[in-house]
């Protein structure tokens, strides 16, 4: 007999259902996702449709996965964007990011994160930038990794992501 499949998402509790698949992080993939799901569903009011059946919403290999059954192309289209735009950003802080692999997974990372990682896992290396360790929230600090970065022109060619 097989398992009867649920829909990953309730569009009455988008935000809840989204952190019980991503984890709770507000400013990364699951602000995105909940967006997305929130607009779906005012789109879906507005035509008087159906909600999508979302049969899951995961990372693997580094990306953010959302496999549905919905055959409404604009739906789909704003789906494919959102998982455009999250495979470009670090799932945490949201950050532009490049997927990578370390110590065999892959996984997505900020520069900032991926330095932060690779420091705490060769804590005898010296870190070359980034060393300052209190909260600051702009554009050029990582809240994950709790990093604010001096940035110069070699280390904005290094933290860049892929055009």
């Amino acid at each position: 007999m097989a398992d009867e499949v649920t829909n990953a998402i309730d569009f009455n509790d988008i935000k809840q259902s989204v952190e019980e698949s991503l984890g709770r992080a507000p400013e990364g993939w699951s602000y995105l996702v909940t967006t997305l799901f929130t607009e779906i569903k005012e789109h879906c009011d507005q035509k008087d449709a159906t909600y999508p059946f979302i049969l899951q919403i995961k990372e693997k290999l580094g990306e953010l996965r959302i496999y549905h059954r919905c055959d409404d192309r604009h739906i789909q289209s704003m789906i494919t964007a959102t998982i455009a735009r999250a495979n470009r950003t670090f799932e945490r802080c949201s950050n532009a990011a490049e997927t990578q692999l370390l110590d065999g997974w892959y996984t997505t990372l900020c520069c900032w994160c991926a330095n932060d990682v690779a420091s705490k896992r060769h804590p005898e290396r010296k870190r070359l930038w980034g060393g300052q360790k209190k909260r600051v929230r702009d554009r050029m600090a990582c809240g994950v990794a709790n990093i604010t970065a001096r940035l110069t022109e070699r280390m904005t060619v290094i933290c860049a992501p892929r055009a």
